[in-house]
């Protein structure tokens, strides 16, 4: 997460709001092999599928923060170029995941249109596997900060993916094993901006309920409006979705669907949404800057962990993410949270 002097600059995050019981566990303590710290990783991955990554007090960690402070003021820049330069680098679903989508091009759960935009810079090109999409000027000025960036953030993924790993009894090198950054996949640096909401008619969802396509997500946010939702909840209840309260200093890390496919469903991937930000954040407009993790192109999604058997067993992860993508184009998809332990519903 970005650092103490990017939150002194918003307004404060209510103390009034129903938030999400997510554990914070240390990178220093991760990185140093605390057997408690992993245990908790396990844990938080299994019970809500979220966790925040406290950075504070670790060399890489200390550097990320710095990093996440100079492109919260670039991806603003990048986020509010004119619309006719935007037009000019569209995303264009299946063919690409890359570019810029566009506020209003999706709908909510009151089939209202979205209430954000987002703009996705593919690693592909960052790392040179495959050429550099076609960007904006403004972008390619900040391509050195993102692809540093993007560097760490696959150190520290990896960190986590060798840690559920080995407290599944598996090998450690079991997933970092099938989403290398070294071989084409649909891994992005996804810059968002969730427009303020200073009318009654704005207090509603910005970005519909979902769960992420990849395996890991580190997110960067330092307003309000993330939220999950609680388990063994329906997404129709709206007191069963909670706030997640950012920290300076800390990551928001959830993991994705690729994650409960591999795990055999031991792993959990939990529905959460873009909400208007609480109490007088809601007047900003909230940009996010996070790095999803999606496996290798031909990776196998077949499940490492029992006997599989599932219908996508088959399927290489470039074919099971359009799936998705595409399934969620249907009416009558539903999106729900997917794997980990049973909890109960109280």
């Amino acid at each position: 997460m970005a650092s103490e002097k990017l939150f002194e600059a918003i307004p404060a995050f209510p103390e009034n709001v129903p938030t999400a019981p997510v554990h914070t566990v240390s990178l220093a303590s991760l990185v140093s092999g605390d057997a408690t710290a992993a245990r908790s990783v396990l844990d938080a991955c299994q019970e809500l599928g979220f966790f925040l990554l406290d950075l504070r007090g670790d060399a890489l960690g200390n550097t990320v923060i710095n990093e996440i402070d100079s492109l919260f003021g670039a991806g603003q820049d990048i986020m509010n170029l004119p619309a006719e330069v935007k037009e000019k680098y569209p995303h264009d679903l299946p063919k690409s995941f890359l570019g810029f989508k566009p506020r209003g091009l999706a709908k909510t759960e009151t089939n209202e249109p979205d209430r954000f935009e987002w703009f996705n810079l593919g690693q592909d090109g960052l790392l040179n596997n495959t050429p550099l999409q076609p960007l904006p000027d403004l972008v390619h000025t900040h391509l050195p900060l993102f692809t540093s960036f993007l560097k760490h953030g696959q150190t520290i993924v990896s960190t986590i993916n060798t840690i559920l790993a080995s407290q599944l009894g598996l090998a450690p090198d079991t997933f970092t094993s099938r989403q290398l950054p070294t071989k084409p996949s649909g891994t992005v640096i996804r810059l968002i901006k969730a427009y303020a909401c200073p009318e009654e008619e704005d207090l509603r969802t910005s970005m519909i309920h979902h769960t992420d396509f990849g395996t890991i997500t580190l997110l960067a946010n330092v307003l309000g409006g993330l939220q999950i939702l609680a388990p063994g909840k329906a997404a129709t209840d709206e007191q069963a979705w909670l706030y997640v309260r950012p920290k300076p200093g800390c990551l928001i890390v959830n993991l994705g669907d690729a994650m409960v496919q591999w795990s055999g469903g031991l792993l959990r991937s939990n529905c959460h949404r873009i909400k208007y930000p609480p109490g007088e954040q809601r007047f900003r407009d909230r940009y996010s800057l996070a790095i999803l993790v999606r496996p290798e192109r031909d990776a196998s999604m077949r499940s490492l962990v029992g006997e599989g058997g599932g219908e996508d067993e088959n399927l290489t992860a470039w074919e099971w993410e359009v799936k998705k993508a595409m399934a969620l184009k249907r009416a009558d998809a539903v999106m729900e949270s997917k794997g980990g332990k049973p909890v109960a519903v109280v």
